[in-house]
């Protein structure tokens, strides 16, 4: 050891921190048998619904799961992280870096890996700056996905997508510069993404900008807000006939926040991993209950914009509106846990990304628009002797829809099953529902609500893993599919509205 020492003062060798490599921060193993509708069979239903079998995906999932997640809670995966923290060669200064891959089993048995927004991380805490204080710059070289804007996972935005999803294939690399205080927090920050010029054929750089800011006005009260603007590229539709017409997003979105007795929380898709011997961060440590009461409740808001084709007016763009609030209500007292999730999202919030419906298009004059909206209301309570956590939820729900207006049958004439308008429900981005053109004697079709109740219990055998079963009936007269009427023309048909659902799990976080 003395010759090691000796050899680092002579400047020879390094003594610095090790890099840590990964014991698998954020993994989750999931064991599952599960069927989304006991009711039906293979072939019958549109999605398909097969018998119950081992494995599950998003469609075993309701409308108020996963609110703060991408992820729908049935997947095999792990953050591989390998991390360094060091002290720089000058005061106050700390850099730290971290590469963090996403190991993603897919149902077929095949697995994918990708970037999940690997890091360099500079740190400088001025003399007399608190702890937790700093001002902060962190490149993000491949992906820069988890820095976004929003603060909800389900109505966050200006990820990777947000130069439209043309851009995930060759990744969205970015930077942040943040100073934070005791108080408050502020951030600027961009992010640039290739795509194609369809005029010249060829790849150009587009360009997003970001900022932010939060003030802790009293130890219960938090404000936050944020905005940006990004390029979306050009109009393919019109690019092609030669007519540059680009395409560029904006907005802006709020936050207030009133806690008691726990943290202002993050969805788990927005921290950067770090595999820190000295800070180690459990990002599924078991829930725990103090006593007592505690309380949260978060008012959140974005208004969107973006410039879309005309689709009245050849050559002509024009502003499309986005908006999006979301409430979400929690409370624990003892070992009672109580949660109220409300949300509301206009359908342009919801294809904003894509961007619009068709791609890149405005809807019609005269087209009637229905935002989504539903709420929800949670409760469970923990046996702490039988590790056992029984719970119940219900939730309404109105879908997304449009009804485009009568069409002008002009020289071509669009096919028989096409003429005339129907209501098309939009249950998420681009997954769709068409309803017949008229309902019996009550004329045209619309959109109806949705109910849904589950039944949940936990049953944690270690600290590590859990037994997870829900149970859960949904009523739905929006489902439709598409089958042959007497003229041999596929028409949509109405489904049975009911389905009984069950999902079972053995899970383990670690």
């Amino acid at each position: 050891m003395k010759t090691l020492q000796k050899l680092a003062l002579s400047g020879l060798i390094s003594l610095s921190a090790p890099a840590w490599a990964s014991d698998f921060v954020d993994t989750r193993l999931s064991f599952v048998f599960a069927d989304d509708n006991v009711l039906a069979g293979s072939g019958e239903t549109t999605p398909n619904s097969p018998n119950a079998r081992f494995g599950a995906g998003n469609q075993n999932t309701q409308f108020y799961d996963n609110f703060n997640t991408r992820f729908s809670g049935f997947e095999s995966l792990s953050n591989v992280v390998l991390y360094k923290k060091a002290p720089a060669f000058f005061e106050g200064l700390t850099t730290e870096a971290a590469l963090t891959l996403l190991v993603l089993e897919r149902p077929s048995g095949a697995v994918a890996i990708q970037d999940n927004s690997s890091y360099i991380r500079l740190n400088y805490q001025p003399p007399g700056w608190g702890e937790k204080e700093g001002i902060s710059l962190v490149g993000f070289p491949v992906s820069a996905d988890r820095f976004r804007l929003g603060y909800a996972y389900r109505i966050s935005w200006g990820g990777s997508a947000a130069f439209t999803t043309r851009s995930a294939t060759n990744g969205v690399p970015g930077a942040k510069l943040q100073i934070t205080r005791d108080r408050w927090y502020a951030y600027v920050g961009g992010k640039t993404a290739l795509v194609q010029n369809e005029l010249i054929l060829e790849e150009e750089t587009l360009y997003g900008v970001m900022g932010g800011a939060g003030w802790d006005i009293l130890d219960t009260l938090r404000v936050e807000a944020g905005g940006g603007f990004f390029q979306k590229g050009l109009v393919p539709g019109l690019a092609t006939l030669g007519v540059e017409a680009p395409v560029n997003a904006a907005g802006v979105s709020a936050q207030v926040v009133y806690h008691v007795g726990v943290p202002v929380g993050t969805s788990v898709d927005f921290r950067l991993y770090k595999n820190d011997p000295e800070i180690y961060e459990r990002f599924f440590a078991p829930e725990q209950y103090p006593g007592g009461l505690s309380y949260s409740v978060s008012l959140e808001g974005s208004y969107l914009s973006q410039t879309l084709e005309k689709p009245d007016t050849f050559g002509a763009t024009e502003p499309q509106g986005a908006t999006a609030l979301a409430l979400q209500a929690r409370a624990k007292l003892g070992f009672l846990r109580l949660s109220l999730l409300g949300l509301y999202r206009s359908l342009s919030f919801i294809q904003f990304d894509v961007p619009g419906f068709p791609p890149f298009q405005d809807f019609p004059e005269g087209t009637k628009l229905n935002p989504e909206m539903f709420l929800a209301l949670g409760a469970d309570y923990h046996l702490p002797e039988l590790h056992f956590t029984p719970g119940f939820i219900f939730g309404v729900q109105r879908p997304a829809s449009f009804r485009s207006p009568t069409p002008v049958l002009g020289g071509n004439n669009p096919p028989d099953n096409l003429i005339g308008t129907r209501t098309v429900v939009v249950r998420d981005v681009n997954m769709l529902s068409i309803l017949p053109e008229t309902c019996g004697g009550s004329g045209s079709c619309e959109a109806e609500p949705i109910y849904s109740a589950k039944a949940t219990f936990r049953w944690d055998l270690s600290d590590s893993v859990a037994a997870v079963g829900e149970v859960y009936y949904t009523y739905d007269t929006n489902r439709t599919t598409f089958r042959d009427d007497i003229t041999g023309i596929a028409q949509p048909t109405f489904e049975k509205p009911h389905a009984l659902g069950f999902n079972t799990l053995l899970q383990a976080r670690f």
